[in-house]
């Protein structure tokens, strides 16, 4: 087909005019495509600058936890407090039956006051009667003795009376030594050394009896209660665990080229996946000997592989950390954790 010279010529004039407009259009969408790029890049290197501050490690939540039973063991008959109460001080969990403990205990408490008291006056004034009774009667047959050997130099009794006459006079004297001896014992009162050994028994007694009741031992979370009513415990055995809920506490590892820049007292970062609040912890341990470990450390290759574990103290005045949480401590002024 042949088109005309002058429609030829009209399509040249108009093709350069397409060309520009289309340039033309294309410097926006170049321009947006540069500012994007710089503001990326501004975005990474601030990103670079922030990370060349700050390392994290991650670590989870711990708390004290305690583990309390009786020493002495028996029938739990009351429990006063459920799992997940929240304890005081002192505070009753569980009492067990303490029947025969408490009559022993009554039974030591009324040897022990006899035993304060002492002998009794009458027995006393029983005890003097006696002696002085014997006495008399050995003032007499020390007479009788005497005139036994009077009449027997005489010639007027014999052998026989005279012994009998001095072994009377010689029992009576034994027997009045021994009432005069009951008689200044039981003026002197009960032994200092046998009140002693009475108050140690009922110390005993008073002892197991406390055991026979097991309290809290500071504020605490009753965690697990391992026991029921009518359960008959053994010496030691464990009844429950609490968790003494205001002492957190997590538990990182750290790159042995961390440890120059990490000290005690240093005061941490804390970040949690629930939250977007940031909690300051503060170093309260970094351990001497150094985790995973390779048999033979010579190259600095492995000796960076070395980590140490750093125990961190966690506020406990916020609900919002809670023991098994996952947490991220960040250390200020470090090196990246080498790979």
């Amino acid at each position: 087909m042949l088109f005309p010279l002058s429609s030829l010529r009209c399509a040249l004039l108009f093709l350069p005019q397409r060309t520009e407009t289309r340039v033309a259009n294309k410097k926006p969408t170049i321009r947006i495509v540069v500012v994007l790029v710089v503001v990326i890049a501004v975005a990474l290197w601030l990103l670079s600058q922030h990370q060349r501050g700050t390392r994290s490690v991650s670590g989870t939540v711990e708390v004290d936890e305690v583990h309390v039973g009786s020493r002495y063991g028996g029938r739990v008959v009351t429990i006063h407090a459920q799992e997940g109460d929240g304890l005081t001080n002192q505070q009753v969990l569980i009492d067990l039956d303490a029947a025969e403990l408490q009559a022993r205990r009554d039974y030591n408490a009324a040897v022990v006051e006899e035993f304060e008291h002492g002998p009794r006056p009458a027995e006393i004034d029983a005890a003097k009667h006696d002696w002085e009774s014997l006495a008399a009667q050995l003032e007499f047959a020390k007479a009788e003795a005497k005139r036994a050997e009077e009449l027997f130099a005489k010639k007027v009794n014999s052998t026989s009376d005279l012994e009998d006459a001095t072994s009377r006079a010689h029992t009576l004297e034994q027997s009045t030594e021994a009432a005069k001896r009951r008689y200044d014992l039981l003026v002197e009162g009960t032994r200092p050394e046998q009140i002693a050994q009475a108050r140690a028994q009922l110390a005993e007694m008073d002892a197991q009896l406390r055991e026979m009741r097991i309290v809290a031992p500071g504020d605490s979370v009753l965690e697990i209660l391992s026991v029921k009513v009518g359960d008959v415990l053994a010496a030691n055995q464990e009844v429950a665990t609490l968790l003494y809920t205001q002492h957190l506490w997590v538990r990182v590892y750290i790159p042995e080229l961390w440890l120059g820049l990490v000290q005690l007292g240093q005061t941490v970062q804390v970040h949690t996946d629930s939250s977007n609040e940031e909690f300051t912890g503060t170093i309260e341990q970094i351990n001497r000997a150094a985790e995973f470990t390779p048999r033979n450390v010579q190259t600095v290759e492995d000796r960076v592989r070395q980590v140490f574990g750093v125990k961190i103290r966690l506020p406990s005045d916020s609900n919002k950390l809670r023991a098994g949480m996952s947490v991220d401590v960040s250390f200020p002024n470090v090196p990246p954790f080498p790979k």
